[in-house]
């Protein structure tokens, strides 16, 4: 780019417009709206998609927070990122943080070492109390 974006510089515009032999007025490209930015997102999705392709703007926002929530980045990093109160809104989270498949893993495979170290210990109380084992 021919400038320097500041930190809060809106760093999406619109492509701006240039007259063609049929007319017309000038347009410099503008910051987005939110309204146009998602009509534009579409438009360009179909284009290279196709018409079956449904993926929306905030398909791509709730990937990064999900891969990030993943590598096990705190709630905090997330909403930093992505500029918002994440970290302090439930709805957000639903929104953009579904279950977490590596954390329901981590999870069940926890459960199986747990299962295992519990009925190891069962296991041991039962052989005592029956007198076959030792302590």
């Amino acid at each position: 780019m021919d400038y320097d974006l500041h930190d809060d510089a809106p760093i999406f515009r619109t492509k701006g417009f240039k007259p063609t032999g049929k007319g017309g007025r000038p347009r410099l490209p503008v910051p987005y709206t939110k309204d146009s930015l998602i009509d534009d997102f579409a438009d360009l999705r179909r284009a290279v998609f196709g018409k079956g392709e449904m993926r929306r703007l905030m398909d791509m926002r709730r990937t990064g927070a999900v891969e990030a929530n993943a590598g096990g980045a705190p709630v905090e990093a997330i909403a930093a990122k992505m500029a918002n109160s994440i970290d302090q809104n439930r709805k957000l989270q639903k929104t953009y943080m579904p279950v977490n498949i590596a954390a329901v893993r981590a999870a069940d495979e926890a459960r199986k070492i747990g299962r295992r170290l519990l009925g190891s210990e069962q296991n041991k109380l039962r052989k005592l109390k029956l007198g076959t084992g030792k302590s």
